[in-house]
C-alpha cells in the first residue's frame, strides 16, 4: 500500500469513526428513535449519498454500533476478570464492572440487547454473519470466569459440579436485567428506585459468591 492509499484509508476511517460518534450523539439527543441517517448527516453536516459510502443503510450502522458497544462492554468486563484469582473473585468482578460500564450507558445497553428484538422500531435483525461476529465476546466474559471456576474446581477448592459458563450467563444477565429495569423507570420517570444499584449489585455479589463458596 502506498502513502496515497495509506492516507486514503487513514481518512476513511477517521470519517467513519465520525459518523459513529454523531450518531451516538443523535441517540444521546433522541433517544433510539430519533437515530436516521438524516439526522446523522445533519449533524455531521454531510449528505446522505456521502454516508451510503461508509453504511449503506441504518441497519448496518446500527449494527456497527451495537458491535463497538459490545466490544467496548466485554473488553471492560474482561480485562477486570483478569485481575482475579478464584472464579468467586472472576464472578465478583463480572457483576461489578458489568454494572459501572452500563450502569450510565443506559442507551447503548439497549440499543444491544432490546433494540434487535423490536423490528418494527427500525432496529437490525441480527442474521448469521452479524451473529458470528457477536459470538466471540460471549468467551471473553463467560468463559474466562469458567475457566477461573475450573482452575478452582481442579484444586479441589469448590464443587465439581457447578457449571462455570453457565453460572457467569446468569450473573451477567441478572446486571442486565437489573439495569434495564432501572432504565424503565428512568423513562418513566419513576426514578430512583426504592432499591438502589450498588445494594442491589452487592447483593448479587453476595448470592453468586456463595455459589462458589469452597466445598468441604
Amino acid at each position: 500500500m502506498d502513502r496515497r492509499e495509506v492516507r486514503k484509508k487513514r481518512r476513511q476511517d477517521q470519517v467513519r469513526e465520525e459518523i459513529l460518534d454523531a450518531s451516538r450523539r443523535v441517540i444521546l439527543a433522541g433517544g433510539l428513535s430519533g437515530l436516521t441517517l438524516s439526522a446523522v448527516a445533519r449533524e455531521l453536516q454531510l449528505t446522505k449519498a456521502a454516508l451510503y459510502y461508509y453504511f449503506p443503510s441504518k441497519e448496518a450502522l446500527v449494527f456497527e454500533l451495537i458491535y463497538l458497544g459490545l466490544d467496548n462492554h466485554s473488553a471492560a468486563v474482561e480485562c477486570a476478570i483478569k485481575e482475579t484469582s478464584s472464579g468467586a473473585g472472576a464472578i465478583e468482578a463480572l457483576i461489578r464492572a458489568a454494572a459501572d460500564h452500563y450502569g450510565d450507558r443506559k442507551d447503548e445497553l439497549r440499543l444491544a440487547y432490546l433494540v434487535p428484538q423490536v423490528g418494527s422500531a427500525g432496529a437490525t435483525q441480527i442474521d448469521a454473519e452479524m451473529l458470528a461476529k457477536i459470538r466471540p465476546f460471549n468467551d471473553r466474559i463467560y468463559g474466562a470466569v469458567a475457566e477461573k471456576i475450573r482452575q478452582d474446581q481442579d484444586a479441589g477448592r469448590i464443587a465439581d459440579e457447578i457449571d462455570g459458563r453457565q453460572l457467569a450467563f446468569l450473573a451477567h444477565t441478572s446486571v442486565l436485567g437489573m439495569l434495564t429495569v432501572e432504565g424503565l423507570a428512568e423513562a418513566a420517570n419513576d426514578a430512583p428506585l426504592l432499591h438502589s444499584r450498588q445494594p442491589m449489585v452487592d447483593e448479587l455479589v453476595s448470592t453468586f459468591r456463595a455459589r462458589l463458596a469452597p466445598s468441604d
